[in-house]
């Protein structure tokens, strides 16, 4: 019980860190763990990773950077409830239905290891194509009012999971004689890119603090009681959170976006999906702790781990004697029954720690801006670098803030992009697996069309449903954009184009396995890049548009926007330049400053960011600073 209540305090602690994870403290303390005897090592390990999508919900809520890959959905409606002043509401309703969903997810796994075994081990690559497709096929309903747009960040996505060495034909794709690229593209860039920033600049054009209202009020047992209004809500995304945690490769990057496209198509009233609903948050949160009890079954019965967190798991394991495979269900069955309970007591007990901090953590969303920008960019900065420690990491980091800048400014739904990056690689790799070994024989498989009706099913109802009612995917007629933001949206929609046509001319040297998905991302993705264009262009002639914002308005919204991009660009030129250590405690102190702040405020900030950076990423990751330009071209000492 000690070593479990150790877990699940550091657990806690390290989840709540945003883009640090509890994979850096099961490394920590693996080493220890596997001198053991086999309970203590299961308290100890399961502890840590039953509830490592418990308090990553904080920064999820807070400041819109996903704690985990597991708590990424959760951005889309907990940020916006934080802004309306009901960051509490948020965390209750999250935490009461990730301590349900783990409970859920153990029971299933003691229900479901004599069923789910034959099973999966029926399953063909045939099959795990489907359910990746089921996966994709999210992106209309994670596309609102706009999927045209929806279906072409997926297209983008794709084509960025596409980089780096293919693995049926060892192509370098879109690597261009480099290195950096060849593994591809790092997800913590995009999740970063994507959502952080673009929220940061949004809050820091507003000039107020992240929740609009200054007020907090007390709905910390609202959410909770709203868990239990939508308990069967909860209940069915538990399910699907079970499901993917089963299927090895999927695991909780993407549990929490089915759970959430599972929520918009069956519930009523979907209107404010995206917008501070609070079943946004029920469903993600539901499913990625429940996940951990489906991904404990191919771990358990065929020694196949359902996470990376698992696969270093089973490693311990292994080491202290436990062995994976028909012996958990025969001889070793306490050792199974002890994960169960695990499961169940860490997920209550997370839950009610992740409470009792809510309050202190809530408070943050009424901080003035000038202090939780800073801290965040440069957090941000700091782990974008840690990706794989080297300037590219900052650069790609950039890239992605400025495409998920764009994105949120000219109203494109983001996560279908995230969606289809993790999806991405999945798909095209079951695809060609299924050609090469049956053909398109495979297609009339019988549990392929099951899987394919049960797809179709999930699509069609929620849209025929709506139909009916006369409502649009998202419930309300779609609000039309500016004259100005249409015009910008076109240029855009053209630089996509290019990159589409530019990919598809860069690939056409490829062999035809290599470059399919390429060539048929641009046969797909440009034609309807030209409808979005003449849709534009049609609303423009025909005056569907918002009316323009005064001109000082425009004005002064342009010029906080560029100051704020100024800002971004001054963090990364003064990394480069000085270093991070230095720059790590001159941008916020100055930031502060600048925009209103005390010289106390200024210091104790800068103090504060310094020693998270020593903790954290000196201490924990041991990460190499590279040293500064300035401190190389004088010959300058600098220790780091």
């Amino acid at each position: 019980m000690f070593l479990m209540l150790i877990g699940i305090l550091g657990s806690s602690i390290f989840a709540a860190l945003p883009g640090i994870g509890v994979l850096l403290l099961i490394t920590i303390v693996l080493p220890f763990a596997i001198t053991l005897d086999p309970y203590p090592a299961i308290a100890l390990l399961l502890g840590i990773g039953a509830v490592s999508n418990t308090a990553n919900t904080f920064p999820s809520v807070l400041i819109a950077v996903p704690g985990s890959a597991g708590s990424q959905a959760t951005i889309v409606d907990g940020f916006p409830m934080a802004q309306k002043g009901e960051a509490k509401r948020a965390f209750g309703a999250a935490f009461t239905a990730s301590a349900i969903g783990g409970v859920l997810g153990a029971v299933v796994l003691l229900l479901s290891l004599p069923i789910l075994k034959p099973m999966v081990l029926s399953f063909g690559s045939p099959e795990f194509l489907v359910l990746v497709l089921w996966g994709l096929s999210a992106v209309g309903i994670l596309s609102g009012n706009a999927p045209i747009k929806g279906l072409l960040a997926a297209l983008l996505g794709v084509l960025i999971s596409s980089v780096g060495m293919d693995d049926k034909t060892g192509i370098e794709r879109f690597a261009f004689e480099g290195e950096y690229l060849v593994d591809g593209v790092s997800i913590v860039l995009v999740g970063l890119g994507l959502f952080a920033v673009p929220e940061m600049i949004a809050l820091s054009v507003r000039r107020t603090a992240i929740s609009r209202t200054q007020e907090l009020g007390h709905g910390l047992m609202q959410g909770v009681r709203d868990v239990f209004e939508h308990w069967w809500l909860v209940v069915r995304c538990s399910i699907v959170g079970v499901w993917v945690g089963v299927l090895p490769g999927l695991g909780s990057s993407v549990a929490d976006w089915f759970a959430y496209a599972h929520a918009v198509q069956t519930e009523k009233n979907t209107e404010n999906f995206g917008k501070g609903d609070v079943r946004g948050v029920i469903a993600p949160e539901s499913s990625n702790n429940a996940k951990e009890g489906g991904a404990l079954i191919p771990t358990i019965a065929f020694g196949i781990p359902g996470s990376t967190s698992l696969a270093l798991m089973l490693v311990a394991f292994i080491s202290v004697g436990i062995t994976p495979g028909s012996a958990m269900l025969t001889d070793q069955l306490p050792y199974t029954m002890a994960m169960i309970w695990v499961l169940v007591i860490a997920n209550l007990i997370a839950a009610a720690l992740a409470m009792g901090a809510s309050a202190p953590f809530a408070r943050l969303s009424l901080m003035p801006f000038y202090i939780i920008v800073p801290m965040t960019l440069v957090l941000c900065m700091a782990s974008s670098y840690a990706a794989h420690y080297i300037w590219y990491d900052i650069i790609t980091f950039l890239m992605f803030s400025t495409i998920g800048y764009f994105m949120k400014l000219f109203d494109w739904p983001r996560p279908p992009l995230l969606v289809a990056v993790v999806l991405g690689s999945q798909f095209e790799r079951y695809l060609w697996l299924s050609n090469a070994r049956y053909g398109w024989k495979w297609i009339m498989e019988p549990g392929v069309i099951a899987i394919f009706a049960l797809v179709v099913l999930t699509l069609v109802v929620p849209i025929i449903r709506r139909y009916r009612r006369g409502k649009t995917m998202s419930g309300e007629a779609p609000t039309p954009q500016t004259r100005a933001l249409r015009k910008g949206d076109i240029c855009f929609l053209l630089v996509i184009a290019a990159i589409l046509g530019f990919a598809a001319w860069h690939a056409s040297d490829w062999v035809l396995r290599g470059s399919l998905v390429v060539l048929c991302l641009a046969g797909v993705g440009i034609p309807l890049i030209l409808l979005q264009i003449y849709l534009h262009i049609r609303a423009i002639r025909s005056g569907n548009v918002a009316p323009s914002p005064e001109a000082g308005e425009t004005a002064t919204v342009l010029r906080r926007t560029l100051e704020i991009g100024l800002w971004l660009a001054a963090l990364a030129i003064g990394v480069f330049l000085i270093g991070f250590h230095i720059t790590v405690a001159l941008f916020p102190a100055l930031y502060v400053r600048v925009y209103g702040g005390g010289w106390k405020a200024a210091l104790i900030l800068a103090v504060l960011a310094e020693i998270f950076v020593i903790l954290i990423f000196d201490t924990l990751l041991e990460v190499f600073w590279p040293t500064p330009e300035l401190f190389e071209l004088f010959g300058l000492p600098y220790f780091a």
